[in-house]
């Protein structure tokens, strides 16, 4: 699992996968395929080499934009709930830093290239570090660590494996029911300790009464009926405790502020306003945190998008244009002669292309 696929067509043997399905089958790798390779991970994108008969053919950028949704939980989690974001994958770590940065998990909590065992492994040691973990994960990749971990968290959306190895599923696929979970599991779990504590502290005082701990004072005992009616207060009381729980109602985003500054060009979620099911407000501001006081960006450079960023070379938003400068194909782009039929390539030096952009 993990390395690839690897299939027959008309007597040629085609594999396709990333740089451990190339590793695994010994693949001739041709000249310009990491390369290329490179360029798209640097993108955001899922490098994917096409081999055919044991030499590499093609390579594929596969992107897959982040949901608002995963902004949201992520930061949800660790400025309100106080969780420790992880991110456990098998893409490059180009890829998965980019990822993470979209959605605001710090790039010191990325593992990148991993396979279903290790990831397994990397829960172990957070748990022997004293972690509680929770796993989130939809594919067979993501099952024996949804098994592996304390609580394994499954998506709905999800394969039919990670249903079964996960003691959670969120059946509507909104990465935002977690935190409706969370929040119910502490309302419950706060009105189990209030119903304890209400029990515990009415029997204490009850029960001395009832067995006449007051008579050589008083004289007089305390009637059965009124005994019968005090012993069945303290269980409707406990379950009309317990019932109020009809009345919950989940948290919700009272705002979510869209916006440009933290991507440069590109838009996305900035600042967000949550309200607890106990009504308290939170407002987080999505942010690299030491810009947040004033501190030089610590985002590694390779994938810095915070502007302006002189220490890491980002001094400019980057544009549209500038993102699509030229195709991962043309060979004018690794120092090579381009061999582009007809040439679109922007700037390209080999054809004399004058073309300043280029859609795509």
């Amino acid at each position: 699992i993990g390395k690839g696929v690897k299939c027959a067509v008309d007597n040629a043997i085609i594999h396709i996968g990333n740089r451990r399905c190339l590793a695994a089958n010994n693949i001739n790798v041709t000249s310009g395929t990491f390369d290329a390779m490179e360029y798209l991970e640097n993108m955001g994108q899922t490098a994917v080499v096409v081999s055919i008969n044991g030499r590499t053919e093609a390579v594929l950028g596969i992107m897959d934009h982040a949901k608002d949704e995963a902004a949201l939980t992520v930061n949800v989690l660790q400025h309100v709930f106080g969780i420790n974001v992880h991110m456990l994958t098998g893409d490059n770590i180009r890829t998965a830093r980019t990822v993470a940065h979209d959605i605001g998990i710090p790039a010191t909590n990325v593992i990148a290239d991993v396979l279903p065992a290790e990831k397994i492994e990397y829960i172990k040691r957070l748990r022997t570090e004293g972690e509680h973990v929770a796993m989130i994960g939809d594919g067979i990749n993501d099952s024996p660590a949804l098994a592996e971990a304390d609580v394994g968290i499954a998506i709905g959306s999800g394969t039919q494996i990670a249903h079964e190895a996960a003691g959670i599923v969120l059946v509507n696929s909104k990465l935002t029911d977690l935190l409706v979970a969370i929040d119910l599991a502490k309302t419950i779990y706060f009105r189990i300790r209030l119903n304890f504590m209400w029990a515990l502290g009415y029997n204490s005082l009850a029960i001395p009464i009832a067995t006449g701990i007051f008579y050589p004072l008083t004289h007089a005992a305390l009637p059965p009926y009124v005994a019968a009616f005090a012993m069945a207060f303290s269980s409707v009381s406990v379950l009309a405790s317990s019932l109020s729980l009809n009345r919950y109602q989940p948290p919700t985003f009272s705002t979510k502020k869209y916006g440009r500054e933290l991507r440069g060009c590109e838009l996305g979620i900035e600042k967000i306003g949550f309200m607890a099911s106990s009504g308290e407000q939170f407002n987080i501001s999505v942010q690299c945190e030491a810009m947040m006081v004033g501190e030089p960006c610590t985002c590694p450079p390779e994938t810095c998008n915070c502007f302006p960023r002189e220490e890491h070379g980002n001094v400019l938003p980057p544009t549209a244009e500038s993102r699509k400068s030229s195709f991962p194909g043309c060979g004018d782009a690794w120092n090579m002669q381009c061999h582009c039929n007809p040439c679109y390539c922007v700037g390209c030096t080999s054809c004399g292309n004058n073309v300043k952009s280029v859609n795509v």
